[in-house]
């Protein structure tokens, strides 16, 4: 067993906190320090229903700026896993290793009748110090 707790090896960073009825990107989550991201998203209430097709797909940017515009995709291959965000009240990972500083989430729904309440956070992983303070 470790002799610290899991607390202690991760940060968390806030993303989103939005109705989703568009496409859209999260702000930049600052990786400094870290290794590798948890992206979490969280759904509410929506009308998310993955029978039907209505979802919502997390792509990832990166960027050694905060400016979304100076973002380019992460590589596929650094993208461990991606969960399709398909149902309400229900939490989605993503498992992502950044190259850059910032890490941007994009958010593509699937058609124009997409609703949904949804949040999401970076918990960093894989810290180069440990334990964090």
């Amino acid at each position: 067993m470790a002799s610290f707790d899991f607390g202690s090896v991760t940060d968390y960073k806030f993303a989103l906190a939005s109705d989703v009825t568009a496409n859209g990107n999260t702000v930049a989550i600052d990786t400094a320090g870290f290794e590798g991201v948890a992206f979490v998203t969280s759904v509410g209430t929506s009308n998310l229903n993955a029978a039907a097709g209505q979802t919502i797909a997390v792509s990832f940017l990166e960027s050694d700026d905060t400016n979304i515009s100076n973002a380019t995709a992460v590589d596929s291959g650094r993208v461990v896993s991606n969960d399709v965000v398909n149902a309400s009240t229900t939490a989605f990972q993503a498992s992502v290793v950044p190259t850059k500083r910032y890490l941007f989430g994009s958010l593509t729904i699937s058609d124009a009748n997409v609703s949904a309440n949804v949040h999401c956070l970076g918990a960093l992983g894989f810290p180069h110090n440990t334990p964090t303070t």
